[in-house]
């Protein structure tokens, strides 16, 4: 992944509460949405959550994956650490 895209994907402020409330563990978008209300005071509308993790998802931040008992789709940080080449101006997964 490019640098460029990194520093798009995490110059919101909104994704940069997301991920961090990702790092509690795998949360539904609908989760996702009533954690952020409940625990910052920026409000987001929910499309705006749902909006901000499929930015997240494609920009390999995020994994999604359906839980079939439950019908509903599941996001997790794909890693909990980046690693940038500030030289070749790439970023990759860490740890």
């Amino acid at each position: 992944m490019e640098i460029e895209e990194v520093a798009k994907a995490l110059s919101s402020d909104t994704r940069l509460k997301i991920i961090k409330l990702l790092a509690e563990g795998e949360a539904s978008a609908v989760h996702v949405y009533k954690m952020y209300n409940e625990k910052f005071s920026d409000r987001r509308e929910r499309a705006t959550i749902y909006r901000e993790l499929e930015v997240l998802y494609k920009s390999n931040f995020l994994v999604k994956t359906y839980r079939e008992e439950s019908k509903e789709i599941v996001y997790r940080l794909a890693a909990r650490s980046i690693n940038l080449d500030l030289v070749a101006q790439t970023a990759s997964a860490g740890p």
